[in-house]
């Protein structure tokens, strides 16, 4: 995949998922953060992608963020929602923003279910993979970080 591409095309489809399907407007932080702090109520969701190319795609949110996002989707006040409603939401983002990002990747690829992780004080990790492209966006409700993990190749 090509970076230039990759950097321009991959903002804009974290972009547009949160603009027209969450309804949250994103823009690009001042600062960009070399890893997500998963200290404090923070919701992690991630889908493997396999076949042409290897690697994850990975969302990091805060719980105001995932609660506000989630509600947006299902249509439901913020303080209605339960932790699966939760879940559920953010491993939706994950698909749809890996969803995007395939298209960008040589075919032929297919995307994993969604993993979600919620909690304080944890660490995420994709084994055996590398950060490609990290964006960093500012909402009202608190930063987005969307995460692109190319899989190491191994050889035998």
């Amino acid at each position: 995949m090509d970076t230039e591409v990759a950097s321009s095309k991959f903002d804009e489809v974290s972009e547009g998922i949160w603009s027209s399907m969450v309804n949250i407007p994103v823009v690009l932080a001042e600062t960009q953060e070399k890893n997500p702090s998963h200290v404090g109520e923070t919701i992690t969701s991630s889908v493997q992608i396999v076949g042409s190319w290897q690697g994850a795609v990975c969302l990091d949110m805060g719980a105001n963020l995932a609660r506000h996002a989630t509600a947006s989707l299902v249509g439901a006040e913020p303080a209605e929602l339960s932790h699966d409603d939760i879940r559920d939401a953010a491993g939706e983002l994950a698909n749809m923003t890996a969803g995007g990002i395939k298209e960008l990747l040589p075919n032929p690829c297919q995307i994993s279910l969604p993993t979600v992780v919620m909690g304080t004080d944890f660490d995420f990790s994709v084994p055996q993979g590398m950060v490609v492209y990290r964006s960093v966006f500012a909402t009202e409700a608190g930063n987005l970080v969307v995460t692109l993990i190319r899989g190491e190749e191994t050889r035998n």
